[in-house]
C-alpha cells in the first residue's frame, strides 16, 4: 500500500492555501435551504430544504508567517457558485473568517491580528440553496488578502 506525505515550506510574510472551501454534497428540495461550514469547528450543517449527503464538506485553510508586526486581513465577504456547463441559477455563500496563531486558540477574525509566528486562517460560510436547484457541480472563487504592516 502506498501513502502520501506532504509538507509546506513558507518564507516570512507569505501566505499559501492548503485547503479549499467545500460545502460538500447535498440534496436540494422543493423549498430553499442553507448549508453552513463553521470556520472555527469545521462542522457542517443544513437547514430548510437542503439535506447533507455524506461528510465531505470542509472549511478553507490558508497558512502564513509573519514577523513582529501587525497584520491586516481582508478579502471577499461572499462568493457566487455557478454550475459547470451553465443551465442553472448561481448560488451565493456568505463567508466568515477565523484565525489562529502559533501557541494560541482559534477565534473569529476581526480586521487585525498580532502575529506570533505561524498564522492559520480559516474560511467558512453559509451557502444559500434555492428551491429546486438543478443538480450539478458548482464552484466559484474568493480572495483572502493579508497585509504585513
Amino acid at each position: 500500500m502506498n501513502a502520501t506525505a506532504n509538507a509546506a515550506v513558507v518564507r516570512p510574510n507569505t501566505l499559501i492555501k492548503t485547503d479549499d472551501l467545500d460545502f460538500g454534497t447535498l440534496l436540494g428540495g422543493p423549498g430553499g435551504g442553507t448549508v453552513t461550514i463553521n470556520p472555527v469547528t469545521n462542522g457542517r450543517s443544513a437547514t430548510g430544504g437542503a439535506t447533507l449527503v455524506g461528510s465531505d464538506g470542509r472549511r478553507a485553510v490558508f497558512q502564513g508567517t509573519g514577523g513582529i508586526f501587525l497584520i491586516t486581513v481582508s478579502g471577499s465577504t461572499s462568493v457566487t457558485l455557478t454550475r459547470a456547463g451553465g443551465g442553472a441559477a448561481p448560488m451565493t455563500a456568505s463567508l466568515v473568517r477565523a484565525a489562529t496563531t502559533s501557541g494560541g486558540g482559534i477565534a473569529l477574525l476581526g480586521a487585525t491580528l498580532l502575529p506570533s509566528g505561524v498564522q492559520t486562517y480559516y474560511i467558512g460560510g453559509t451557502l444559500t440553496v434555492p428551491a429546486n436547484q438543478p443538480a450539478g457541480d458548482y464552484s466559484g472563487t474568493f480572495t483572502l488578502t493579508v497585509n504585513y504592516l
